[in-house]
């Protein structure tokens, strides 16, 4: 009998549970809160390495489809005015038609619908961005270089439902187009990216042009005489700067660029005063920009690091 009740006393404290104490409780918390504190900055660096990757192949993309159109078009670099009454790039048959320019004409998909409605000039569509073809080649054709372009996308269903993912910066949430420099209005209670609301993250730098028309040799002519010269310095700055010459961006670039001197400017990345940056000789970098740029006649180009710096140069080596 003595060694049955031994055996059953066991049994019963083998299968006996002890709970956690409360201090238990709270070291084991304590511990898996620390662990977090630790993981999620790891995870956030990783996030945010990962989208600038995408970004940075991205513009380098647009960068080699920009010199392979460079070679075919005898030079000529993917950039054009626009005009009244169409809704694509320069009409080379007329070109004195045209009496503006925006930065998105070259590639992207459709802009939002809002830019029909008293900025048509500016409402371009996909198959009228000149570069789209070197990217895109089965959603628009060859026909847009020439200005003859069957256009797509003429209603809003379009116009929102084409992806063109190369255009899209995964950090781009809110464009400034409508609201330059500022945040766009929402639309309809929507907050619109740049990309969706003028077709791309990435547009061509225009800080030459400002250059180009400031310079005495220049000011005062139609804008598309001040292309047609910048287009001929282009020619020239690939032969001997191509490494440094900046020709497209994100949004944040110019945004930073043009700010006052000490403005620190928080980009898609939470970071202050970067952007991400493609240049003639096709390369890619996400870079520091400097602010203090500002534009138009008077300005110093070469001495000010906003344009021209040992990292990058957004004009050229003339000029005022």
């Amino acid at each position: 009998m003595k060694g049955v009740y031994m055996v059953g006393m066991n049994i019963r404290q083998q299968g006996g549970v002890r709970a956690f104490t409360l201090i238990e409780l709270l070291v084991v918390i304590a511990i898996i809160a620390l662990l977090i504190g630790i993981l999620l900055p790891t995870l956030g660096k990783a996030r945010k390495s990962a989208r600038l990757t995408i970004s940075l192949s991205n513009i380098r993309q647009i960068a080699v489809a920009g010199a392979t159109y460079q070679s075919d078009m005898a030079g000529q670099m993917p950039m054009a005015p626009v005009w009244p009454g169409h809704f694509g790039p320069l009409n080379r048959t007329t070109p004195e038609e045209t009496n503006a320019w925006c930065t998105w004409s070259s590639w992207g998909k459709t802009t939002n619908a809002w830019w029909i409605t008293g900025f048509q000039q500016y409402d371009i569509k996909a198959s009228d961005r000149m570069l789209n073809y070197y990217i895109y080649p089965d959603l628009v054709d060859k026909k847009n270089m020439t200005g003859t372009a069957s256009y797509a996308q003429s209603n809003a269903s379009e116009r929102s439902n084409l992806a063109m993912p190369v255009f899209k910066d995964p950090s781009d949430s809110i464009g400034h187009q409508r609201n330059w420099p500022g945040n766009n209005t929402p639309s309809n209670g929507v907050v619109q990216s740049c990309y969706d609301d003028v077709g791309t993250s990435y547009q061509w730098q225009a800080s030459w042009y400002y250059q180009t028309s400031s310079d005495p040799a220049f000011r005062g002519q139609s804008l598309t005489k001040i292309f047609a010269a910048g287009m001929r310095r282009f020619r020239i700055a690939d032969s001997f700067i191509p490494s440094r010459l900046v020709w497209l961006n994100d949004e944040w670039a110019d945004i930073i660029m043009t700010r006052p001197v000490g403005a620190v400017v928080k980009n898609g990345y939470d970071d202050n005063n970067k952007a991400v940056m493609g240049f003639m000789d096709a390369h890619a970098a996400y870079l520091t920009v400097y602010p203090g740029g500002g534009t138009g006649t008077g300005t110093n180009w070469q001495d000010n690091p906003a344009f021209n710096n040992d990292k990058y140069t957004v004009t050229f080596p003339f000029g005022n």
